[in-house]
């Protein structure tokens, strides 16, 4: 069966490199799952979580906001963040989450940019939490 190369690049650098069966995207209009021979497509990335499946194994990850370049054989992000359940911490992402909370309730105060700027925040570490807390069977 055909793999898929996957890199996942942040501003830190390479986060992730290898292949995979199968991969699932947190895509801005939904979840996108990749398979090998899949059109070529350019996408933007929401927060969320990505999975890369590799036979039986499966790695989740919490990305940030980002894009993917997707063709037959390889798929490449480029986003902010990417993180392993092991790279998260719990306290960190539910202050961050507590803290764009308390800003978004004034809103009215902030500019734009600003409420878009705490409202990625809000997105990431809730997808950090998402990922740390997954219920494993």
């Amino acid at each position: 069966m055909s793999k898929l190369t996957l890199r996942i690049v942040t501003p830190e650098g390479e986060a992730f490199s290898g292949e995979a069966d199968y991969v699932t995207l947190p895509g801005s209009q939904g979840e996108l799952g990749v398979y090998p021979n899949h059109e070529r497509v350019m996408t933007t990335l929401a927060a969320g979580e990505l999975d890369v499946r590799n036979g039986e194994n499966v790695l989740h990850l919490a990305v940030g906001e980002g894009f993917a370049e997707i063709g037959p054989d390889s798929v490449r992000v480029m986003t902010e963040i990417a993180l392993r359940e092991s790279e998260i911490d719990v306290r960190s992402a539910e202050e961050a989450i507590a803290r764009a909370k308390e800003a978004l309730a004034r809103a009215e105060k902030m500019t734009e940019d600003d409420v878009a700027a705490t409202r990625a925040m809000l997105s990431r570490s809730l997808a950090q939490l998402n990922v740390k807390r997954r219920k494993r069977v």
